[in-house]
Formats: structure tokens, sequence, C-alpha cells
């Protein structure tokens, strides 16, 4: 983005965000750059400081002190004031009468993370509109990811084989060996030894646990999904309408997950104006949800700093998350789907391609095939696809609900063709414009109460809007004016 669309951005959003922090530094180098510096480069995709804004002024630009010297400082803290040093970008740019000062941080590789401040010593996360210190178990999660991790290989000293479920075990041997002559020629302690269920010394491994165990909470209480439906729309004081603590296996988490789902939302009952046939359609296909919470469930970090955070699940009028411990490993978001990932428990993953779901289902069918299903289960559906949020320590996947006019779904269910301008809008203005398609005309207060943006989103994502020639502007009186698209 050019200077003039993040500042127009920073001043429409009246903060800082996650990509770009903005500091004032007219009377001087700011003491807060290292804490930035430290946070981009820990953070996925990295990130833009600009100097010479001030965000308590509206992002209002006011220059720095000295172009030169800023320079100098940045590049300064960024080779001795980190430890490791960073490789930056410094440039200047010329914006409304005078001159800013852009850094562009970029995420530092896994091998060196996190990236500290020499002086405290303290590494810091990009997020939100803040730089926010790392805990002592965030920290442990940067470290672990610096090699390739292989907590889920870890002997569960406590445990035996009376602790693994004795159907489940059989059919996992049978399964394993149909597919290798080598293991079928094998005993049973042999077999579960050669493949990761357990060590040399007969202990079930985590992973073994995990996808075999019978009640792998006894040993990892945490290690559970916490499922929540919530009325956000009480505000900071939302409620939960309904929750549930899933536990068992990696196999019955993953079956309670899909229920608890299924009856938290909503079938419409939709009939095709062709054929005239009738048909549930659920808020979020099935498939889709089954793959996301499999995702969840297997790539999450398990080693001890993450082992008392369980992944969450949460459904509001909107949209379902799931979040789950652990970033991306050695991957960007944007390569979902379209490159192999980087498997964060290799054992774990191995054993589940043979280990099967009340319905038969194996709960790995094919590594590397489970965001592909996702967006064809979504396409299928005729909904968009799933926004991911990776924070370094731990994922987030967002799916918008068939209900959430962000959607871009008309009312019979069909998806709103998109233009070739309407694919560049930000997602604020994407969101303002559907609800306007969906709903009718709207005021901005209208659009405020309904879509969960700032009065300052909606007006200027509405500017946009209008100076695009996707919506248009009546005025009820002298001070309020109603919002149609066209």
């Amino acid at each position: 983005m050019d200077i003039d669309s993040i500042v127009a951005e920073l001043r429409a959003m009246g903060s800082n965000d996650a990509r770009f922090e903005a500091k004032s530094a007219s009377g001087g180098f700011p003491d807060t750059v290292a804490a930035t510096l430290s946070a981009f480069a820990n953070t996925p995709g990295g990130g833009t400081l600009i100097l010479g804004l001030d965000e308590s002024r509206g992002f209002a630009a006011t220059g720095v002190y000295d172009t030169v010297a800023c320079q100098k400082a940045v590049a300064a803290v960024a080779r001795n004031g980190l430890e490791p040093a960073l490789s930056v970008s410094v440039s200047t740019a010329d914006f409304e009468d005078t001159t800013l000062v852009v850094v562009e941080i970029p995420e530092a590789r896994r091998q060196v993370k996190p990236v500290r401040v020499r002086r405290s010593g303290k590494a810091y996360l990009r997020q939100y509109d803040g730089d926010y210190p790392l805990s002592y178990q965030e920290e442990q999660a940067f470290i672990a990811d610096r090699g390739q991790p292989a907590f889920d290989y870890s002997p569960v000293n406590d445990a035996t084989l009376n602790d693994l479920d004795s159907a489940a075990l059989n059919r996992y041997l049978e399964d394993r060996r149909a597919l290798s002559p080598i293991l079928a020629t094998m005993t049973d302690d042999d077999a579960l030894l050669r493949t990761g269920v357990t060590t040399q010394r007969g202990t079930p491994t985590l992973a073994g646990l995990l996808a075999l165990g019978i009640y792998p909470q006894q040993f990892f209480p945490n290690l559970a999904i916490q499922a929540s439906l919530v009325d956000e729309r009480q505000g900071r004081a939302s409620r939960a309408l309904d929750s549930a603590y899933l536990t068992g296996s990696i196999p019955a988490m993953l079956d309670s997950a899909l229920q608890w789902v299924r009856r938290m939302t909503l079938q419409g009952i939709v009939s095709d104006p062709e054929t005239g046939a009738v048909e549930d359609r659920p808020d979020y296909p099935p498939d889709a949800i089954r793959e996301l919470v499999a995702n969840a469930l297997i790539h999450r970090d398990l080693g001890p700093h993450s082992q008392d955070s369980p992944i969450t699940l949460r459904i509001d009028s909107r949209q379902l998350l799931i979040t789950n411990p652990g970033g991306l490993l050695g991957l960007p978001v944007e390569a979902l789907g379209k490159t192999p990932s980087h498997l964060r428990n290799g054992w774990l993953s191995e054993i589940l391609r043979s280990v099967r779901l009340a319905d038969g289902r194996r709960v790995v069918e094919r590594l590397g095939s489970g965001i592909p299903a996702v967006l064809e289960s979504l396409a299928d559906a005729k909904m968009p696809p799933p926004l991911f949020h990776d924070y370094g320590v731990r994922f987030t996947v967002r799916l918008l609900s068939r209900r959430n006019p962000q959607s871009t779904l008309t009312t019979n269910g069909t998806a709103a063709p998109k233009t070739k301008d309407e694919a560049r809008l930000r997602p604020t203005q994407t969101l303002v414009l559907s609800w306007l398609r969906e709903r009718g005309p709207a005021t901005v207060q209208a659009l405020v109460a309904e879509t969960g943006l700032s009065i300052h989103q909606v007006r200027y994502s509405l500017e946009r809007l209008h100076e695009g020639g996707f919506v248009s502007e009546t005025a009820i009186n002298g001070r309020t004016s109603e919002y149609m698209a066209r």
C-alpha cells in the first residue's frame, strides 16, 4: 500500500493496527521504536512503522525532528539495539507538506525468534494495535519452533497400554498392516513401536495417547476443546449462551465438535427455483467444519509451554472461530491450500491416517488435503473462503456465517457477483456494501450498530464506496443521510 492509503486507513480506523504503527517524532526520536521493531520482527508478515504521524491528534502529519538523523537512529536501533540484529528498509515519504520516515520491518526467520530488545532483554509481539511483551510460555513456543518440534513423540510416563482403547488399537493395527507388508510381519508391540504409538520401554507416546487413548485428559486436562456459543451483542460484557468442554481422544473430540456445532447453529430450508427441490442448508458446511477442527487438533502446539491451553471453538451471530496454540510452521498464511504444509506433529499426523471416526472416515484422509477440501466445500455452498490469522504463537481461522452480510450471499443463497473494481475494496468496505445489498438503505448510525464497525470505519468506507459508484446518498433531513447500494 502507498503512504496515502495507509494513513487514510489509520485515520478511518482511529487507531494503529496489527500491520501499521504510527509514532510522533517531531520532538525527537521515540524511545519505543525498539519494542515496535521487535514486535513486527516476531509477528508473521512483519509490519510497517511510520514516524511523523501523531495518533493522539487523529494521525496528523507532524513530521520528524530531522529526517537524516531519524533514519540513522532507526538503523542504529535495528543493528545495535536488538538481538539478533535486524535488516530493515528505511525511507522517506512526502505527505501533506511534511516528510515522514517509513520503516519496513520483515518477519525474522523462525530459527532466530524471538527477537529481543537488548537493553531490557524483553521480546515483543504485535497484537491488534500495540506491542505486547511475550510471556514465558510464548517465548518457549518461539524457541521450540526454531527446529522441528517432536513433542508428540514424548513418552507419557504415567500411562500404560491399558490407557489405550483396545478396540481402536486393534483397528489401527489392522489398517497399518494392510498398508505395509513389513508391519504385517511384526508383533503388536513392534508395530506400535515402529509407528510411534509407544516408546522402546512400551510407554505410550503423547501422539499415541491422543490418537488412541481412552481418556487423554486424565494426564493432560487441557488438551481439549473449549466450545462456546456467545451473544456478542452485549459488547464487552458478552455472555456465553452455551458452553462445553469437549474431551476424549482426537477422534472423539472431533465427533463431539461436529455434533456441538450442529446443535448450536441453524439449518435453513432452501428450494431450488429451477427444480423445486427442497434442501436443508446449514450455517456452516459440515465438511468444512470437520477439516478445520481436525487441523486444529492435529497441528496444535503440544509442547509443555502450551499444554495448559485448550483449543477454542467459538460461535457468535456472525462467525465461527477456531483458535489453537501454535502458529504456522515455516509457511505464510497466503500459501495455505497451495503449498504442502510443514507438519508440526509428524508422528501424530501419521498415526491419525489409520484412525477412523464413528462414520468410518479417517481423521486424516490425505496429508495436505485439509485446506483444499475446506475451500471446495465452501465454494460448493456458495460461501466465501475462511479467513486465516497467524499470530506466531497461536492460529485462528474465521468462518463467516451464511447469515453474515460480509459473506456476500443474496437472500436465495447464491453468491453475489463481484466486479473487477469491487475485488479491490478493503474488507470494511466490502462488509458495508454487502450489508446494504442484503438489508437495504441505512444510515451511518444503523451501519455502526449492525456491522460492529466504528463510526470512523463506516464513514470512511461509505466515502470510498460513494466515490467508486457503489452506493448512492439521499438526504433524509439537514443532518442525516441514508445510503443505498447501487
